[in-house]
């Protein structure tokens, strides 16, 4: 199952209900990815937790109980979306990576964490933070499609999940599915 887990507003539940769909509101973008996603190119995607169903509660402790629910093998094999395991981990990994071995290869560098830091500041004036960048752009698509899955394996990948999935869905296809 999918579940719309950080929904805490029921007219925002109720719009839904009415509306029957679910669409990123303005000033959704940017707001739950850090700066691995943008820097991975995940910004173009909304990403739903194929988990159990979390549990909210309001700010005096009572549960809220409603939210969304939606069928994670449908949307796989009817609107083909991306199964992945979360990789903000290793995004960062890869990210430390880069760094050190741009660091390696220019004598003048000499402090891989400032280079992340610069990376994911965007301060890209910086020594070695755009050969990072580059470099962890160029290794990045690799990584993904190592992890990523469609299809069948897509299927397969939620029936035995023994990790914390997500479903990836292109923002253009919401936009265009109306």
């Amino acid at each position: 199952m999918v579940d719309a887990y950080y929904m805490t507003n029921e007219a925002d539940y109720h719009d839904i209900l009415k509306r029957g769909s679910i669409i990123p509101t303005n000033g959704w973008y940017g707001k739950r990815l850090f700066p691995e996603d943008f820097l991975a190119g995940d910004h173009q995607y909304v990403f739903l937790s194929v988990s159990e169903r979390h549990v909210i509660y309001d700010e005096d402790g009572e549960e809220i109980n409603f939210g969304v629910i939606l069928d994670a093998e449908a949307l796989t094999t009817e609107h083909n979306v991306l199964v992945v395991p979360d990789l903000l981990n290793e995004y960062r990994i890869l990210l430390n990576q880069c760094a050190t071995e741009v660091v390696q290869q220019n004598s003048a560098l000499k402090n891989a964490p400032l280079i992340v830091r610069g990376v994911l500041g965007r301060t890209f004036k910086e020594p070695g933070v755009t050969e990072t960048a580059l470099l962890f752009r160029t290794r990045v698509s690799e990584l993904q499609d190592t992890y990523r899955c469609r299809g069948e394996a897509a299927l397969s990948r939620i029936q035995e999940a023994s990790e914390p999935l997500e479903l990836l869905i292109k923002v253009a296809s919401l936009s265009t599915a109306s």
